[in-house]
């Protein structure tokens, strides 16, 4: 028989029940005519400060706040277009970007946006005293020069094909020098960007408040004011929506997804996604610093029963590490559900089993299901003969510690407690998604692992200018990864489930689980 628990959907609609007490919380009070948007979530906040910030829950709420200097069109994301900057060029060696910038541009604080400021914001991600695990992410960069208050010149040690793409992501976002030098230790409780919004209060683990600008350089925020809200259990947040304590609720739970469906108050929105869940395997200690017990225990899950009787279908089986809308993707064979090879794998490393126990980290309420998926593989784990213990984490303290430099001990992060950790990404460029989780030496490279040829192909990558032959690299990548050498255990491809209140219009909802909440307003 094949090892799994039983959830039921009553089950958590009556757990919801016993939660909704603690788990609503009073909404801050504001003029009748204000009509603020009340969106709830799962996790609580990271960070304010997007130098720093890995949380996509927080660069939802960042994006009401700033502006970087490019962004992508629209959900389809098939152009770069101003924001920040009014245009570019590279040189014809492709190691110099000359961004000219928009004048006029204030940040909330009074101070003015300006070339000094491009070279602040670029100049504190890079530097190591901030600590920032985006760090690596511009680290082809080798100066930023002032040509003129309004003009900027990014310098690369070697062509950048993706530097635009990575200057669309949120830790690219520019702050106030004036903010962050009044205040260094304190920024992130308190950020100041150039955003249609501006920051009225954060209570960590309650709420966070944001209010529109009455002068701002592009298209106003709709909603005169945006409060969020984290409540870590998904039914709970479905009931704050079908009672009208909210108008956005993000990751509903796919048992409850009938529920909001069937209420005449709420639209449940099922959007296309790039995201992936997995665990990610720690390859520098046993067991998992051989591939082939990697490789086990991807046989030793049954992906089909997990979609069917905890997703209730809304996912599907991964066909590789890239699901589909991600660049240069290549299907693979997916892994079958055959626990005796398994077995033989993990016979061929250990012939009298592994003795240690393996240590399973999740958190809760971050990803659908997160906590219940993560009980599931356990027991699938459990099965072939791996001895677990379990731990369950809230999720700013999950990262937090995941995150954590360690130097020195095992995979140089706070990760090394751990075998195995719960983790999802929607990342659709090719170079962001592979090099931060593979390439050895990268911050944000938790599982310690280390493939001579993998770094190759990514060094390779990072300089091509033309884009076929650089997706030809990240073909080769995905091949490797999955097949012979995966740092991963891989689960499923997920979808988006998102409820709204009636009368609720405006969300642009991109496939990596980023939602633009800034033209967003109640009818």
């Amino acid at each position: 028989m094949q090892p799994f628990l039983k959830v039921t959907r009553q089950a958590c609609f009556k757990v919801g029940l016993s939660l909704l007490s603690a788990a609503t919380l009073t909404t801050p009070t504001f003029a009748q005519d204000t009509k603020p948007l009340r969106i709830v979530q799962g996790p609580n906040f990271d960070t304010l400060d997007p130098a720093v910030s890995k949380s996509t829950p927080t660069q939802v709420v960042l994006r009401g706040l700033f502006n970087t200097l490019v962004k992508w069109n629209d959900p389809s994301m098939s152009k770069i277009i101003p924001d920040l900057a009014e245009s570019w060029s590279s040189s014809e060696d492709g190691l110099v970007w000359t961004f000219k910038l928009r004048q006029g541009v204030k940040f909330s604080d009074g101070s003015i946006f300006n070339a000094e400021a491009v070279k602040f914001n670029i100049d504190r991600i890079l530097d190591p005293k901030l600590g920032s695990s985006n760090r690596s992410q511009l680290s082809d960069i080798s100066e930023v020069k002032i040509i003129d208050p309004y003009t900027v010149e990014i310098v690369t040690k070697a062509p950048a094909p993706t530097l635009l793409e990575k200057l669309t992501e949120t830790y690219a976002s520019m702050s106030s020098p004036t903010a962050v030098k009044a205040d260094p230790s304190g920024y992130s409780q308190h950020p100041v960007g150039t955003g249609p919004y501006t920051l009225v209060k954060w209570i960590p683990g309650e709420s966070l408040t944001l209010k529109k600008k009455t002068e701002y350089f592009g298209k106003p925020g709709k909603s005169e004011s945006m409060v969020f809200r984290p409540i870590p259990e998904g039914v709970a947040r479905v009931i704050e929506l079908q009672t009208g304590n909210a108008d956005i609720a993000f990751n509903i739970p796919p048992e409850s997804a009938s529920d909001v469906k069937d209420n005449n108050e709420a639209e449940l929105l099922v959007k296309p996604s790039s995201f992936q869940m997995f665990f990610e395997l720690n390859t520098a200690k046993p067991p998992f610093n051989d591939p082939r017990v990697r490789l086990a225990v991807n046989y030793a899950i049954d992906r089909s029963a997990i979609i069917e009787k905890i997703m209730h279908g809304y996912a599907t089986v991964p066909t590789g590490i890239f699901p589909e809308g991600i660049q240069g993707r290549v299907a693979q064979k997916p892994y079958p559900y055959d626990p005796e090879k398994a077995k033989e794998l993990i016979a061929e490393v250990y012939p009298d089993g592994i003795k240690e126990k393996v240590v399973i980290w999740t958190p809760n309420g971050r990803y659908p299901k997160d906590k219940t998926v993560s009980e599931v593989v356990q027991s699938y784990l459990n099965a072939i003969g791996i001895k677990t213990e379990f731990k369950v984490w809230e999720w700013a303290a999950y990262t937090k510690t995941l995150y954590k430099p360690n130097p020195g001990v095992g995979t140089g992060k706070g990760s090394n407690a751990a075998n195995m950790w719960l983790f999802g990404t929607g990342i659709v460029q090719a170079d962001y998604r592979t090099r931060r989780k593979f390439y050895s030496t990268h911050a944000s490279n938790l599982t310690g692992y280390n493939n001579p040829k993998i770094d190759t192909l990514l060094d390779k990558a990072s300089t091509e200018l033309n884009y076929e032959k650089r997706m030809g690299y990240f073909e080769e990548l995905q091949d490797i990864v999955w097949n012979e050498a995966p740092n991963a255990l891989t689960l499923y491809n997920g979808v988006q489930l998102i409820g709204v209140a009636k009368g609720v219009k405006g969300l642009e909802i991109y496939s990596n689980e980023f939602v633009n909440l800034n033209q967003v307003a109640k009818e």
